[in-house]
């Protein structure tokens, strides 16, 4: 089954001489069920791409379906209720609200939704990520791999069938980062979750089912691997070029 179906999807910044052309004329599906890795150097697209494909930024061109649903073919206010009931989004900056608990954090998209809180779910997500003694504390009182944790609690307590991810291991330790990583296998080991990240990290993208790469806006190759664990066949791709990494014959990702 297919989640997510791109087709043609375009977006431009500027105009002549400036013109930057950051998506150019992508067309992609993402398969339910599968973790997929959007992988790119700085500049080349794959955030703006990532926020098209979650309904967050209109393209110029194009159409995005997610799970059967013509995204921008919707009204503002529907598309937004859409975005809360089935997607699940982790910021590399967080977006945590400073006044309020982790607790709070975590519920507040259910409560600006108006439904009611699973707290069987809300326990098990607190207890795999380690926060159940912290749910009272704020986030300046959290590490950065405390506020990652909260703002994924905060993403999976929706029941999303899709996970969007910017850059999760980008402002958290190296140690954070693996743990992070070990949850993602786990919660789409255990919830059955299609998790799409944006990265540049080699250890994300080594855990995917699919590496898609991003360059100058366009997607230039694509690589499947039959497991998360990074192994699998995979030749050096020609896209990785220019990132600070490389895969091995194993298709494992090497610094």
């Amino acid at each position: 089954m297919r989640i997510i179906e791109a087709e043609g999807i375009s977006k431009h910044y500027g105009e002549g001489e400036a013109l930057v052309k950051s998506v150019d004329q992508v067309t992609l599906s993402i398969q339910a069920h599968e973790i997929t890795a959007i992988v790119g150097k700085s500049g080349s697209g794959k955030t703006t791409l990532l926020h098209i494909l979650g309904g967050l930024e209109p393209p110029d061109a194009g159409t995005v379906r997610v799970l059967g649903r013509s995204l921008y073919e919707l009204p503002d206010s529907r598309r937004t209720r859409f975005r809360r009931e089935h997607i699940g989004f982790i910021f590399q900056k967080f977006q945590l609200i400073p006044e309020l608990t982790v607790r709070q954090n975590i519920r507040l998209p259910l409560e600006v939704a108006g439904k009611k809180v699973d707290r069987e779910l809300e326990a098990e997500l607190l207890s795999l990520l380690d926060l159940e003694d912290r749910v009272d504390f704020y986030p300046h009182q959290l590490s950065g791999g405390g506020q990652q944790r909260t703002a994924i609690a905060r993403a999976l307590l929706v029941k999303p069938e899709l996970v969007l991810a910017d850059e999760p291991t980008g402002n958290i330790d190296q140690e954070a980062g693996a743990a992070l990583l070990e949850f993602i296998r786990e919660s789409h080991r255990r919830f059955g979750q299609t998790f799409v990240v944006v990265t540049h990290d080699p250890e994300v993208a080594a855990m995917a089912h699919r590496r898609i790469f991003i360059r100058d806006g366009r997607v230039s190759e694509e690589i499947f691997q039959e497991n998360c664990s990074g192994e699998g066949g995979g030749e050096q791709p020609e896209a990785a070029q220019g990132l600070p990494w490389k895969f091995s014959a194993e298709g494992r990702a090497e610094l």
